[in-house]
């Protein structure tokens, strides 16, 4: 494929930054870029089945065996298998190129999902319905993942790649308002097997079309390139996904939780709109949050929002009816997307170029596992006390993420220090163009629950990488037309991480 553009086209037409209420035209710019409504269409349709495929396995698995332990129990069984499988095809992705590990991952996840139905319909012994479930959790095709290294690799060097994170960040909240409340739609109006078939399709439809996009597709990497680093060797690294691991536990209580909630109220449909609420909460907090400027170092902003998820994840356990639980769900969910933003924004900060998709994979990662721990063990407590009780899971989830962050700050990143504030430094320089970007705080950026992508980082030895392809030297000031810079990760409203913006 041609090389990616240097230079946006707010750039080339001599304009530093979009003009302030000219944020509708950023937009409409970024979806004209040559190749991208073409994929957009299939990725959503593709993405739809993250947010849909472990509950539609919950629901027709407890309707077959009558327990929602059982249901979370298979559940987890797929997410365990994908957890284990993500940070290899995030490998793969980068060595063989997207359609080959499209396909591939297509054809086994349709095998397991047509397996699964089928020892469920057929009441064949439980330990199959795990193997089942585990070959369609492992071969799961990581949509998002892909769409955003397209986006990475077209947009590299340009002022637009921020307002392009912030759709497909957009899209992902969309899904997780879209997906539960389809599948639990489907499973009470059609069949228990309708979820997890639609699910299926969807991906299918979605997956297919992408793969057939070789234009934008990244490619392979170079046989040349340098083998990546081991990164999950750094405790920096590990501190991150151990905190993601956590919020990710809590995610599968409520998943769970909820969608049993409704079901004891006597209004089963409604678990997908509760669900739905919980999403709309994280993605109303992501524009928000990506919209102001950064008001403290990037660790402070990590233990802070991580501190108010520890308070939000137990507000579901206030809810006395389907009434009060509504607001509490959005609340709940408002603290989710500041903290994801934050883990993405380190990891993006720490991850070496050359394993970039590898290491936002093992948040997705960390996100699956959790699930794979908070399904059951909310199902267990909900089929011995009732629904109620599943919310006693995300309530120590949370708390487990803010201990964790407690007392591991000290191996998280501290960006005060001046070489982390030098136009160098890889996330500092995003932050930077954010600000050049969108200087009248127009342009939000927002953070799916399970957002991680590949993004363009710094050069091996440190310096930033210019969008035509050369470098900056250490310690030289950006330039005002700000043409040095891919833009931020998560935000389009950003300042400098250490002080005023300038």
């Amino acid at each position: 494929m041609s090389d990616p553009p240097s230079t946006s086209p707010a750039l080339a037409s001599g304009s530093g930054a979009p003009a302030s209420g000219a944020g509708g035209h950023v937009y409409r710019r970024t979806l004209a870029t040559p190749g991208a409504a073409q994929f957009m269409v299939p990725a959503f349709v593709g993405r739809l089945p993250i947010a849909m495929h472990a509950l539609g396995t919950v629901l027709v698995v407890q309707d077959r065996a009558g327990s929602y332990a059982v249901g979370g129990a298979v559940a987890a069984a797929g997410a365990l298998s994908e957890a284990v499988c993500v940070p290899r095809v995030g490998r793969a992705l980068d060595r063989f190129g997207q359609t080959r590990v499209l396909l591939a991952g297509l054809a086994g996840h349709l095998l397991g999902v047509a397996a699964l139905l089928a020892a469920v319909r057929a009441d064949a012994p439980r330990p199959l319905w795990f193997l089942a479930a585990a070959v369609a959790g492992g071969c799961l095709p990581p949509v998002g993942t892909c769409v955003r290294a397209r986006w990475s690799a077209l947009l590299t060097g340009s002022a637009l790649l921020p307002a392009a994170l912030a759709l497909e960040a957009a899209i992902d909240e969309l899904v997780f308002i879209l997906g539960p409340t389809l599948v639990t739609a489907l499973v009470t109006l059609v069949d228990p097997a309708a979820g997890l078939l639609a699910s299926a399709v969807l991906l299918g439809i979605g997956a297919l079309g992408l793969a057939l996009q070789h234009g934008t597709d990244p490619g392979p990497r170079s046989a040349s390139a340098a083998p990546p680093e081991r990164i999950m060797r750094r405790p920096d690294t590990r501190t991150l996904v151990a905190i993601v691991f956590a919020i990710g536990i809590g995610f599968g209580g409520i998943d769970v939780a909820m969608v049993a909630f409704a079901r004891e109220e006597g209004l089963a449909a409604v678990g997908g709109l509760l669900l739905g609420m919980f999403a709309a909460g994280s993605g109303i907090s992501g524009l928000i949050s990506g919209a102001r400027r950064p008001d403290r170092p990037l660790r402070a902003r990590l233990l802070r929002s991580v501190a108010l998820l520890t308070v939000g994840f137990a507000l579901p356990l206030a809810g006395v009816g389907v009434a009060a639980m509504i607001p509490l769900a959005v609340l709940a969910g408002a603290t989710v997307a500041p903290t994801m933003i934050n883990s993405n924004a380190i990891m993006e900060r720490i991850v070496p170029p050359q394993a970039r998709t590898e290491g936002f994979a093992w948040l997705t990662m960390a996100v699956v596992a959790g699930l794979a721990v908070g399904s059951p063990l909310a199902g267990r407590l909900i089929d011995a006390g009732g629904a109620r009780l599943g919310y006693v899971v995300p309530a120590g989830a949370g708390l487990l993420a803010g201990l964790t962050a407690l007392l591991r700050r000290q191996h998280l990143p501290d960006d005060r220090s001046p070489a982390d504030r030098s136009p160098g430094s890889g996330f500092a320089r995003r932050w930077f163009a954010a600000q050049r970007f969108a200087g009248d705080g127009s342009g939000g950026g927002v953070v799916a629950r399970l957002a991680v992508g590949p993004l363009p980082g710094r050069g091996v030895d440190g310096t930033a990488r210019l969008g035509g392809g050369g470098r900056r030297r250490a310690g030289t000031r950006p330039s005002g037309s700000g043409r040095h810079s891919s833009g931020g990760r998560h935000s389009s409203g950003g300042g400098d991480l250490g002080g005023p913006a300038t």
